[in-house]
Formats: C-alpha cells, sequence, structure tokens
C-alpha cells in the first residue's frame, strides 16, 4: 500500500522491468458494508472456518484449472475474504476499523493461504488460484493493522521511493512522513513488505515513524533498508498501527 493506502507497485531504482498486477476492478456501484455488520458474518460461518483450516493444514493445494468452488468450508472461507476485496482496497469499508475486530483471525489466515499459494503455483491459471490470490491479499491487509479512514487525514506518506541493489536481495525505501495535526497524538507505525515475481512476500518488517508524536504540520524524512528472502519484485509500504519490530 503507498501513499494513503491505495496499493500497487513502487517503481523501484535498479530494477529493468515493472510488473503491474491488478488484485480488483473497482465498480462505481459498490457499497461498503459495516465493519461489525462484516465480523458479524465472519462468526456466522465459524464452522466453515474449522473444515477449511483442516483442509488447509492437511496441504490442500490447487490443482491446474481447478474452478473456484461454490460450496464447502473452504469455499466459504475464501469467498468470505474475497468478497471483501473490493470495498477494503477502496477504503469504501474502515479497513482501520475492520482490522481491530479480526487481526487476529486475519494473521492466521494469511499463514494459511499464503502456504497454500505457495504449493499451489504450478496452477496459477486456475480460477480458484485467483480467488485464493485475492482473499490473501484481504486477509494481508486486515492482518497488517492499517489506521483507520480518519487517520489517513492526519498521517500520510508521500515522495515514496525504493533503491533496488545490484543483487535485488535488499531495497531501501525513503518517503515523506507528513503530519496534520490539531493536537498532540501518537504516530504510526511504517510497514514494509515485499513480494517476488510471484507475488509471494520475501520479507516484511514494522519500522519505527521518525517522530513518536507529533502536533501541527510536521514533514520528516523516513530511509530504512529491508533485506529479502528472494529476488525483490514488488515493495509495498503503509501506515500501520502495528508494534514496530
Amino acid at each position: 500500500m503507498t501513499g494513503f493506502g491505495g496499493s500497487g507497485p513502487i517503481p523501484l531504482s535498479g530494477s529493468t522491468e515493472t510488473q503491474q498486477a491488478a488484485i480488483i476492478a473497482p465498480s462505481t456501484r459498490a457499497k461498503g458494508a459495516k465493519p461489525e455488520e462484516i465480523y458479524r458474518a465472519w462468526l456466522e460461518i465459524a464452522e466453515h472456518r474449522i473444515g477449511a483450516e483442516q483442509v488447509l493444514v492437511g496441504g490442500y493445494t490447487v490443482q491446474p484449472g481447478e474452478a473456484a468452488a461454490a460450496s464447502g468450508g473452504l469455499s466459504s472461507v475464501l469467498a468470505f475474504f474475497d468478497g471483501l476485496a473490493e470495498q477494503l482496497f477502496t477504503r469504501l469499508t474502515d479497513v482501520g476499523e475492520l482490522s481491530n475486530y479480526m487481526a487476529g483471525d486475519a494473521r492466521r489466515w494469511r499463514e494459511l493461504m499464503r502456504a497454500a499459494r505457495q504449493r499451489s503455483a504450478a496452477a496459477k491459471d486456475a480460477p480458484r488460484y485467483h480467488q485464493l490470490t485475492r482473499a490473501l491479499a484481504v486477509a494481508e491487509f486486515l492482518a497488517s493493522e492499517p489506521i483507520a479512514n480518519a487517520e489517513r487525514e492526519e498521517f500520510a506518506l508521500t515522495d515514496i521511493g525504493a533503491d533496488l541493489s545490484d543483487d535485488k536481495r535488499s531495497v531501501e525505501v525513503s518517503a515523506n512522513f507528513l503530519t496534520r495535526l490539531a493536537a498532540p497524538k501518537a504516530t504510526p507505525n511504517i510497514a514494509i513488505c515485499l513480494r517476488d515475481a510471484n507475488g509471494d512476500v520475501c520479507g516484511e518488517r514494522v519500522f519505527a515513524a521518525p517522530l513518536t508524536e507529533a502536533k501541527g504540520e510536521c514533514h520528516e524524512l523516513f530511509v530504512k533498508t529491508l533485506a529479502a528472502e528472494r529476488d525483490i519484485a514488488n515493495v509495498e509500504v503503509s501506515l500501520t498501527r502495528r508494534a514496530a519490530g
């Protein structure tokens, strides 16, 4: 996520390619549900979640050509996350508030779906794989504990840049950390997520903001370097309420 929470890869200095991948195609008719309504729907599929977790822990792998099934425990869970993609990534629903309800659950499902997606790389053209990818993106977004919509008027990251190393295994991220505050307030932290050419996470960390507390309009330079397990293709930077470390 870049800037005020939009998604998309940051151009990498030193990279010969820029990978473009759309998670969603926004609709002009979309309406966002209230976070408490979404959480209630999540609770209502508790039995499906038990079965889905067993399937994923058991090593479920998407098969080439597999359709996005309409029924079953795993299908219910994937459909739940997949169905939230548009309203969360376009902020029609306050993702920060929803994350307050279910960040812990989202972290658990993020790990399960990440493993399933990596096992399923050979079936990357299957409809089920695309559904899994969108569902995972939503779980990752909720697990990242992004700031709420109201805070996006108070804090922002601008002029984000990423300087890729020659071996593509580390990147220096820089940004202008901006605050617009009427009264003193604790600042959010800054999350950096690195992805490889397949879209899988190959490095991630949360860093403290340049200021722990701010008032009024401030501009502070943020510069951090993060290493990766595999070659870096995309870099995502976002403001988060997760603890640094």
